[in-house]
């Protein structure tokens, strides 16, 4: 027989897609011929699941099919358990927004004290005072926006470990 179909079979095979005559031709090449050294191994598999086959019958136990699915069930619920929510996330930039825009309302519709015939007046009569307050004002902001780029790492970390904790139990139930 042909390696490559061989091959073909025994992807299919330990995939899982095979039925029952593709099966049977797998088993008749490894019990029947001898077999090329890479595949070795695959006809002591199939020389031992031959020698299995022959010597009893396999009953399933009776209950197994709840014991497995109980044990599927708690291994979600633990997953979720331990799972972050996202929410509490989304919890902080919300109300980070709504305090933006509640202040931009407020500014905006709050009325205005000030003559509107009057001119605006400089608050600091040296240029170099007003350089070094603008300055302090910066580097604040900055301070700020380094806590705000931090947080958001730690929130990017957090999420791309549950994505792969997510991707993992989404290759366990394939």
């Amino acid at each position: 027989m042909n390696t490559d179909t061989i091959r073909h079979l025994l992807e299919k095979f330990y995939n899982g897609e095979t039925d029952a005559d593709e099966e049977k031709i797998l088993e008749n090449y490894f019990l029947d011929s001898d077999v090329e050294t890479e595949f070795s191994t695959d006809k002591e598999v199939f020389l031992h699941l031959s020698s299995v086959k022959k010597d009893s019958d396999f009953t399933v136990p009776e209950g197994m099919q709840r014991r497995i699915s109980d044990n599927i069930d708690m291994w979600e619920k633990q997953s979720k358990a331990n799972k972050p929510r996202y929410y509490t996330l989304y919890k902080y930039v919300s109300g980070i927004a709504a305090a933006v825009v509640i202040l931009i309302g407020i500014s905006l519709f709050m009325p205005n004290n000030q003559d509107e015939g009057a001119a605006m007046k400089d608050t600091f009569d040296n240029p170099q005072e007003a350089y070094m307050a603008t300055e302090n004002a910066l580097q604040l902001f900055a301070e700020a926006l380094n806590k705000g780029n931090a947080k958001m790492e730690k929130a990017k970390e957090v999420t791309v470990s549950v994505k792969e904790k997510i991707d993992d139990i989404t290759n366990l139930r394939k």
